[in-house]
């Protein structure tokens, strides 16, 4: 049994081996079950110590660290030492949805999916991007997003949101009309791309041109090295582990939603009190103008 064979609770560090599982080396793998299964010892260990005992170059613990979000081994071992003492984000959901499962169970398995997705997203935000992200969409005059199938559903909700307080947004589910669009942008617009596999072709071709044209762009999709988190200038990570058949994306679609409305709450509370000022100052006019009326 792997780390990745997760029964019970786990850390933050844990899950982002999980996330980024796929996208490791079998060095980096051998590297990263040596960290899970000595946490206490890390502490103490240099990078060159943590090599010489798996017997491989700084250069692949270095490349570890970046595939797990981490700017440095330093870094790393922060995180691994707040949690060895923290609460773990409960209990990941390892049993599938069965066709010979009663209602009562099915509802229930789906309900832990959902609950275990969202702790799971929120587990992985990194502050720091994360307001990266918020500022370039509070900036961006114009706002291209582009999703393809369950992802293309998740973009046109964050459109409506995004259009609730007042930003120039256009989301169309048809590729070359937003390949139109994005033609015209500039570096004072913005490109946002949803793609849980981060390896859409519509969506890698979207960011290339927008890097070509110089234009601010912001990923949603999985954690680990794709083509889509190659292209986009922020990276706002997702969970990638789908239990059930992805005919039916849960899980991945509950964290990308998860993500929007972080986003959407945040950029609102950041102009709550610009928006109030606005409403006081609209109400006193046409009251003003009722009493001169009259």
């Amino acid at each position: 049994m792997t780390i990745f064979n997760l029964l019970a609770g786990y850390t933050m560090i844990d899950l982002k081996l999980r996330e980024s599982r796929d996208s490791l080396s079998t060095k980096e793998k051998q590297v990263a079950e040596y960290i899970i299964a000595n946490k206490r010892d890390i502490q103490s260990m240099s990078i060159q110590s943590l090599a010489q005992e798996n017997k491989v170059s700084t250069t692949t613990i270095l490349r570890l660290c970046h595939k797990l979000g981490y700017q440095g081994f330093s870094e790393l071992k922060i995180d691994l030492i707040s949690s060895i003492n923290h609460k773990s984000y409960g209990t990941f959901l390892q049993e599938d949805i069965d066709i010979n499962d009663p209602m009562e169970t099915i509802n229930y398995k789906v309900s832990q999916i959902e609950k275990s997705s969202i702790e799971e997203t929120c587990a992985l935000v990194n502050l720091n991007v994360f307001a990266q992200a918020n500022e370039l969409i509070r900036k961006g005059q114009k706002i291209v997003i582009y999703g393809a199938g369950s992802s293309g559903l998740v973009a046109k909700e964050f459109e409506y949101q995004l259009i609730k307080i007042k930003k120039d947004v256009n989301c169309h589910l048809d590729y070359s009309i937003q390949f139109s669009i994005v033609n015209t942008l500039n570096e004072n617009d913005l490109v946002i791309v949803i793609s849980h596999s981060g390896e859409n072709h519509e969506c890698i071709k979207l960011l290339t041109l927008a890097r070509e044209l110089n234009v601010p762009t912001i990923a949603i999709t999985k954690m680990g090295q794709s083509s889509v988190s190659s292209l986009a200038e922020i990276i706002l990570h997702t969970t990638s582990t789908e239990n059930i058949s992805r005919i039916i994306p849960i899980r991945s679609k509950i964290s990308q939603l998860t993500v929007i409305n972080m986003l959407i709450t945040n950029l609102f509370v950041g102009q709550y009190d610009e928006r109030i000022s606005k409403q006081i100052s609209t109400r006193a006019e046409r009251f003003s103008r009722l009493n001169s009326n009259n």
